[in-house]
């Protein structure tokens, strides 16, 4: 895979297919894996560019600061290398709220959206959040990564047969640099775009499960504040969407960046 080098920061990055430009963001202790069943896909249609966040996957992990708008001024930076004058974007969870920040402070370089299981705010205003934040701190700091992950992996993939997703995302998520994983979740929760939410004219796809970390309510605060957003809700779903409803999540997806009709789902 090809490196860029922005600050003495090397960003991992992969391009694949062929036709107009599509990035995939990835989730919060994850990398461009994420997307290794989906992009063959997007390629067929696409010409799609998925990245390592600095600090994550191949990329350098010794220089921050890791915050979504240095990850949103490193994608800046990597399209204007790779010449994407204009592409659409996929983020999930993490990648959502980079994507956010790239629809409101480059709105001119951005074509249609589709934000998945993400917020419009990381910062801990409900109890829930500051449970999961201080939840996650305390078992990296004092225990492990791999102890997080085991926690994780059950959250997202509790049913047997999703057995190997689990190990896959075990192995993968304590390969992270605890330094990096703790700096990003004190970052992060100082990030908000809601009072940006009418900046962000975009044709937006809101795909959500009904089971995820946070409620839908909390989801429908941007889903309402956007100018041109429709939703597509995944009853019995959770945070790992893209991956347990994969097929159904490529449909849409598909058609949304195609400008079809949502499949109807029978």
């Amino acid at each position: 895979m090809p490196f860029f080098e922005i600050d003495g920061t090397q960003l991992n990055y992969t391009v694949e297919g062929e036709g107009s430009w599509l990035i995939l963001l990835h989730g919060f202790g994850s990398s461009l894996r994420d997307w290794e069943l989906h992009r063959p896909v997007f390629a067929e249609s696409h010409r799609v560019l998925s990245i390592d966040f600095r600090g994550f996957g191949e990329s350098s992990k010794d220089k921050g600061p890791f915050t979504v708008e240095r990850f949103t001024s490193d994608v800046l930076a990597l399209m204007d290398f790779l010449d994407i004058r204009s592409t659409d974007v996929i983020g999930y969870s993490l990648g959502g709220a980079v994507a956010f920040e790239l629809a409101a402070t480059a709105p001119d370089r951005l074509g249609r959206l589709i934000l998945v299981n993400t917020w419009a705010s990381f910062r801990l205003e409900t109890m829930r959040r500051r449970w999961e934040g201080f939840m996650r701190t305390m078992v990296v700091r004092f225990f492990s990564l791999k102890r997080m992950a085991h926690i994780l992996a059950k959250r997202l993939f509790p049913h047997p047969h999703q057995a190997e997703f689990r190990a896959v995302f075990i192995e993968r998520y304590q390969q992270n640099d605890p330094k990096v994983y703790l700096a990003l979740i004190k970052q992060v929760t100082k990030w908000s775009v809601v009072d940006r939410l009418d900046l962000i004219h975009h044709p937006t796809l809101a795909i959500m499960a009904d089971n995820d970390y946070t409620p839908v309510e909390e989801k429908m605060i941007y889903v309402d504040g956007l100018r041109n957003c429709i939703q597509s809700l995944y009853p019995g779903a959770g945070h790992a969407l893209p991956f347990t409803e994969l097929d159904r999540f490529m449909a849409e997806s598909l058609a949304f960046l195609a400008d079809e009709p949502l499949p109807i789902q029978l």
